[in-house]
């Protein structure tokens, strides 16, 4: 067999993978496999962000707790009912006059000790009981748009990470491809030097560039790890598990009516929608601090007050005589019924309790209905930034796709050339450095894409459906 045979079935040889190079041996410039990996879409995903996130039980148990307190609020009607049973010995022994046999007028001592027990029932109305009823309705309710809010804020940060990971590991295949691509270039570039074709030079230069592109290769896996755990941690999965992520980066271009968007949908921002339900709260508190309702109150309008007592009392000794031997005589009941209309007075005067409550509750309604506004404005001003983000980088994704494909010709025109002699090792190089910077630029404007429509879906509290039916 000729030198020049074996230097071709070599290079065949390294070029299939028949030997072992640097590449090949080389953990880094290996893809990990996939067998035991959970294949998740970007649905997958955010279904079970949703059934795991520990941040949203905890809010869905605050949110149960409303519910209850709104389903039960009606108990306040329900009579504070109390029992109790009372023996008592008196310091000096109760004495009465009576006749001796004979006729004889005597004093007798009563008895040392006496029980009566009582049960009494007490029912407090007034006009706050109706707004204590409405202010548990109204808790709920934002409580179910803090609910819905933490629902998209999860389901949002989870498409981003989703997205950004296939974009990462994008990044990490195509630092690879060039790593092999180095490689294959190193070995053709050894045997080259072998039969003197090149120099000496030329041969460490290629070796320079492959060590050099090992550790950006590791760095970058280092990474692609370390955002798999916080993606996991996301999920409520265990932080080790393998993941392997199924779908692309093609976002859904939308155009969109920014004056008509802002007309439609910003009165349903979450945002919007939480001031409003406080300044209801608020509105309802003042009722309830007028009414009397308000525990730090007493407010300006009556009480009613219906009490209804028993108390059996014991007439004899409860240790000496027989307790129901003569029911008629023996016991008797001091209870009573009543009805009580109370009127604060002290409510009325200028720097009464009642009033100092009521002022402060109506500078927080003032402030909130101030909040309102500064809301509409803050998100007009975020919804027409990200509208007109989202036309620039379609524009800019366009123009980093028509790059690309440049780039791609490129390449292809570097790799025939510098096999022909035609084209110097640095002219290659480069090419293939701008065709990967060409692919990067594309992914990463897709994802912004992809991040700042998420960011307009949340801000508005709606679906791309629902944006592009506002215009």
């Amino acid at each position: 067999m000729t030198g020049k045979a074996l230097t071709i079935i070599l290079a065949l040889a390294v070029m299939t993978g028949m030997l072992p190079t640097a590449a090949t041996a080389d953990r880094a410039a290996q893809p990990e496999p996939v067998a035991d990996r959970q294949r998740l879409t970007v649905e997958d995903a955010v279904s079970i962000a949703l059934r795991n996130n520990l941040d949203l039980e905890s809010e869905q148990l605050a949110l149960e707790k409303r519910r209850r307190t709104r389903d039960t609020a009606w108990n306040r009607f329900i009579p504070s009912v109390s029992a109790g049973t009372t023996l008592a010995r008196p310091n000096e022994r109760p004495t009465s006059f009576g006749l001796a046999p004979g006729g004889v007028p005597t004093q007798v001592e009563g008895p040392a000790w006496n029980i009566q027990g009582e049960l009494s029932a007490t029912l407090n109305l007034n006009l706050g009981s109706i707004y204590g009823i409405r202010a548990a309705r109204l808790n709920y309710e934002a409580g179910l748009i803090d609910i819905v809010d933490a629902r998209n804020r999860i389901e949002r940060d989870v498409r981003k990470a989703f997205y950004g990971m296939l974009v990462l590991d994008r990044q990490v295949e195509l630092r690879r491809e060039a790593l092999q691509i180095a490689a294959e270039r190193l070995a053709q570039t050894r045997i080259n030097y072998e039969n003197g074709l090149v120099d000496e030079f030329t041969l460490l230069s290629e070796e320079v560039s492959y060590e050099n592109q090992r550790p950006e290769l590791e760095a970058l896996l280092d990474r692609q790890q370390a955002v798999r755990r916080e993606f996991n941690r996301q999920l409520g999965l265990p932080l080790i598990a393998a993941v392997e992520l199924v779908g692309t980066i093609d976002p859904e271009y939308v155009d969109l009516d920014v004056d008509g968007l802002i007309a439609r949908k910003l009165p349903g921002a979450t945002v919007v929608r939480q001031i409003q339900e406080g300044i209801r709260q608020l509105e309802n508190a003042v009722y309830l601090a007028r009414s009397g309702g308000d525990p730090q109150t007493r407010g300006f309008y009556p009480n009613l007050t219906f009490r209804y007592s028993y108390n059996p009392t014991f007439a004899g000794d409860p240790f000496r005589d027989a307790w129901f031997a003569d029911t008629d005589r023996d016991w008797s009941d001091r209870g009573v019924f009543s009805i009580t209309l109370t009127q604060p007075l002290d409510s009325f005067l200028p720097s009464s309790q009642t009033r100092t409550r009521i002022a402060n509750l109506e500078t927080d309604l003032a402030d909130s209905r101030i909040a309102m506004e500064s809301a509409f404005q803050n998100l007009e001003l975020q919804v027409r930034n990200l509208t007109e983000r989202l036309e620039q980088l379609q524009s800019n994704i366009s123009s980093r796709e028509r790059n690309q494909r440049l780039a791609e010709r490129a390449f292809e025109l570097a790799q025939e050339a510098y096999a022909a002699g035609a084209r110097e090792l640095l002219e290659l190089r480069s090419a293939e450095q701008e065709l990967q910077t060409a692919q990067l630029q594309v992914l990463q404007g897709k994802l912004e894409y992809i991040e700042a429509l998420l960011d307009l879906q949340y801000l508005l509290n709606t679906t791309i459906e629902d944006l592009e039916g506002a215009n």
